[in-house]
């Protein structure tokens, strides 16, 4: 029996962890074990990961990814420009020792001294050497102007990742004409298009399949054959609420003969409450949601955001409530300017500017990060690229990067977050008695500080000052923790608003704060505006700015948001860049239906959920995703969606569907963040960072989309799963196939649990024929009944390993409170966390296990 279950695991593991492009090579199976999913060909090839640590001088010639690039731009452009350009740049006539820095080739080749650097190796790079001034013949910059040590360590890391550097071809003395830049298709308004007429006009079934078989058709091709019913709705709720449907749910869609049912099933999906934590969860990665600051290493102050979870809420209702896109964007960039608006729960849309990194404080790079999140998230625009010098391949001047940063600058958070909803008054009671205690103890901390501070000529003292202080900013995270989890604290808005005296922004010259140039009045991208515009004047602007993009004249804002939508409906956008509409980005598969759906997204009042249900209508969505060997060779990445494509599910529908079919899932709407369980894999970051703050329990049975973010120590089982770093905008996660996914599935607590769960259903135990049993259990997981070769699988295992399917007694928790200590506070207890004792699963939860294991169930055909 042993050697059956080790068999069984061990298969089901290389089913976990092949790679999906091999799934063509069909293996009879060794052993009595469920038949794997069916043979599938992915729609891409598996994504590189996001941050890969790059070998030699491979990644300085290789496509980037969002997070290298971000790097460069933000750390290593800057600097080049500021330090390094004045003498080493082939653009200006300046090479000193034959050395150019202003291009990716010149770099790599280096000067008279040989090359500047070897990617991947910086203790062997001339270039590290200079700066670090370890070499008294070799220092740059010269003069003793010696860079600052976050500078040599951010040159180091870049050297280190493999020198990632975006800037292809030589160097050029001036930019591209902006005007030439301007006729890129995407600066163009929108144009209404006319379905086109196709040949096979009983295909269609809305005017997308128009577009999508006309193209077709031009190459000789045909769609596919539409989807079984049962793999239809289990892509459908997939898509849509991110949870799979139960078997009675499969079996009516299946019964129900009506030529309506397909779509009612679309209305039922799209208005329930689960919708909105689905694409709720898509927006936030474009909105680098987490619920920390950052890398608080150096910073004196708290690395909570106690009150994120109230904007994640936020797009969560927003969604559901099927708000217009416009008014999404106003809100998220000016709720509080709004005219007329007296719900003070909007405010808490202002979390969107609000939630990024604090960057140490540095006044300017938050700035960056709310000009890069608004441009990409809204215009599919990399504007942030325009600090330092005009963008180089888009009509984005510096000029206008300083006039948004002027309406940021003169953006500002209050001192008091506003409330927004408050709790049950006793709960409130309890948590304000809490809070009082940690008020005091940390008024009394920071006096003692003071006075030790005021008498602190000698070195003691100081010590015990800066003790003292540290102290203090201990008991500043225990109310953070106190106010992001105790029932009873009053939910407030990560809001802003406009300073008192707003102000235009002066250009900083080669992005030095020092080095100012020409003042920029306040306005949005000169490529958008019409002439003689007037500059923003209202307040710091952020309410102009709204209007200018919730526009239906801004040719990017719908375009944008309907490839977003598109991207997750068939796993790939129109244009393959979704955050970058540039001309860097790859032109439109299908340019004419993006324009009729840009056009028809707002002529329906900006509605989302018609934007989808016109979408998942069509002929084109429900198509089987069965593979074609001669289409493949004409179009491998299926472009032209002659068949729908596979795709493998995020972990948040992962583990949040184990959790659905064990009966365990706590389908509660909202509320502050949760414990998934799993640290970071950093025990000592997690202590010194925001996974301090993570709250207790062994892990949580809420949706995953609750957990508990550390943007500067994300959870590795996220990471394991390609989660979106929260470090910048995300409109598309990158896909690696790595072991640590099919060792999550095969040993991790929750999914064994489960496991066992399934098999204590009520309704399971309720079956007492084998094969019934085994039909079940793929009902449930599948959502399809077992092939007669599955049965019998399935009876030989348990032939070998005879199950009665009585089951053990479940585990009893044992609940173990957490004791934190507040210094002179009352100390106060976290909620208990609830362990269980592990014990061997039975043949039958075995059985279930193996079935989560295989590929059929991580991937949506």
């Amino acid at each position: 029996m042993k050697r059956s279950i080790l068999l069984l695991s061990a298969i089901c593991l290389g089913l976990g962890v092949a790679a999906a492009a091999d799934a063509k090579k069909k293996k009879k199976p060794a052993t009595p074990v469920p038949a794997p999913a069916p043979a599938v060909k992915p729609a891409l090839p598996a994504a590189k990961p996001a941050t890969p640590a790059a070998p030699a001088a491979a990644t300085a010639t290789a496509t980037l990814t969002a997070q290298q690039s971000a790097f460069f731009e933000g750390k290593i452009r800057p600097l080049l420009a500021a330090h390094c350009l004045k003498c080493h740049s082939a653009a200006e006539g300046k090479t000193k020792g034959g050395l150019a820095l202003d291009s990716r080739d010149g770099t790599l080749k280096g000067g008279d001294s040989g090359p500047a650097l070897i990617p991947g190796n910086p203790d062997k790079s001339l270039l590290i050497r200079a700066v670090r001034y370890t070499d008294s013949n070799v220092q740059m910059p010269p003069k003793g102007e010696k860079l600052s040590d976050a500078q040599i360590a951010d040159l180091v890391a870049w050297v280190k990742m493999g020198a990632p550097d975006p800037r292809t071809g030589a160097a050029k003395g001036k930019y591209a004409d902006a005007s030439a830049k301007k006729t890129w298709w995407s600066f163009q308004p929108v144009k209404k298009q006319e379905p086109p007429a196709v040949q096979n006009k009983s295909w269609a079934a809305n005017p997308v399949d128009n577009f999508i078989l006309a193209k077709l058709e031009e190459k000789n091709l045909k769609p596919s054959a539409p989807a079984d019913k049962r793999i239809l709705i289990r892509r459908l709720y997939f898509d849509l609420v991110g949870l799979p449907p139960t078997p009675a749910e499969v079996e009516a869609f299946v019964n129900d003969k009506s030529a309506s049912a397909y779509e009612k099933l679309v209305d039922k999906l799209l208005a329930s409450p689960h919708y909105g934590e689905r694409w709720g969860r898509h927006w936030l990665d474009v909105a680098r949601y987490s619920d920390t600051v950052g890398d608080p290493a150096r910073r004196k102050e708290s690395p909570a955001y106690p009150f994120a979870w109230t904007y994640r809420d936020y797009v969560i209702k927003a969604f559901n409530d099927d708000k217009p896109y416009d008014q999404f964007i106003r809100e998220q960039l000016a709720a509080d300017k709004l005219p007329n608006n007296k719900d003070r729960t909007t405010l808490a849309a202002l979390g969107f500017i609000t939630v990024g990194d604090h960057f140490d404080g540095n006044r300017d790079d938050i700035i960056n990060d709310r000009i890069d999140v608004v441009t990409k998230g809204f215009n599919g625009l990399t504007v942030a690229c325009a600090r330092c010098h005009d963008h180089m391949f888009d009509p984005i001047p510096t000029k206008d990067y300083y006039a948004l940063h002027g309406i940021f600058a003169s953006t500002e958070e209050p001192k008091e977050l506003p409330v927004i909803a408050t709790a049950d008054k006793m709960k409130h009671a309890e948590y304000m008695k809490e809070k009082a205690a940690l008020d005091k103890a940390e008024a009394d901390l920071m006096a003692q500080a003071k006075a030790a501070k005021a008498k602190g000529a000698k070195q003691a003292g100081k010590k015990d000052a800066k003790e003292l202080q540290k102290q203090a900013l201990q008991l500043t995270v225990q109310g953070d923790r106190l106010d992001m989890t105790h029932p009873g604290a009053p939910a407030r808005a990560m809001a802003v608003q406009d300073s008192d005296k707003p102000k235009d922004s002066p250009v900083y010259i080669r992005g030095e704060k020092d080095n100012k140039g020409d003042l920029v009045p306040r306005r949005y991208l000169e490529v958008f505006r019409t002439p003689n515009a007037p500059a923003f004047k209202y307040g710091s602007g952020r309410l102009e700015l709204a209007y200018s993009i919730a526009n239906k004249n801004n040719p990017l804002t719908a375009r944008v948001m309907v490839n977003r939508v598109w991207q997750h409906h068939f796993g790939e956008g129109f244009v393959l860049t979704p955050d970058d509409f540039g001309t860097m980005s790859t032109p439109p598969s299908h340019p004419e239906l993006l324009d009729y759906l840009s056009t028809y997204f707002p002529d329906n009042g900006w509605s989302v959920k018609k934007l989808h249900k016109h979408i998942l209508l069509s002929a084109t969505y429900q198509q089987a995703s069965t593979d074609n060997p001669r289409y493949a060779q004409l179009d491998p990445f299926n472009r032209l969606l002659w068949r729908q494509n596979v795709r493998r599910l995020e972990f948040e529908p992962l583990r949040d569907s184990i959790l659905a079919m064990a009966g365990s899932l706590d389908a509660t709407v909202g509320g502050r963040p949760v414990n998934l369980g799993g640290g970071s894999g950093n025990a000592g970051k997690d202590k010194k960072g925001g996974g301090g703050l993570r709250p207790q329990g062994s892990y949580s049975t809420r949706r995953t989309l609750y957990g508990h973010i550390d943007r500067a120590n994300v959870a590795e089982v996220l990471n394991h799963f390609d989660f979106a770093q929260p470090e910048m905008p995300n409109g598309k996660r990158y896909q690696t196939t790595v072991p640590q996914q099919a060792l999550f599935l095969m040993n991790n607590p929750l999914v064994i649990e489960q496991a066992r769960k399934i098999v204590e259903r009520t309704d399971f135990k309720g079956v007492e024929d084998d094969e019934k049993r085994i039909a079940f259990l793929y009902s449930l997981i599948y959502q399809r009944p077992p092939t007669a070769q599955e049965v019998q699988l399935g009876l030989a295992f348990f032939e070998e390993a005879p199950a009665t399917g009585a089951s053990l007694p479940a585990d009893k928790p044992t609940a173990q409170a957490t004791t934190v200590k507040v210094a002179a506070a009352k100390k106060f207890q976290l909620p208990v966390r609830p362990t269980t004792t592990s014990r061997p699963l039975s043949a039958w939860a075995e059985y279930a296990h193996a079935l989560i294991l295989a590929n059929e169930f991580t991937f949506v055909n």
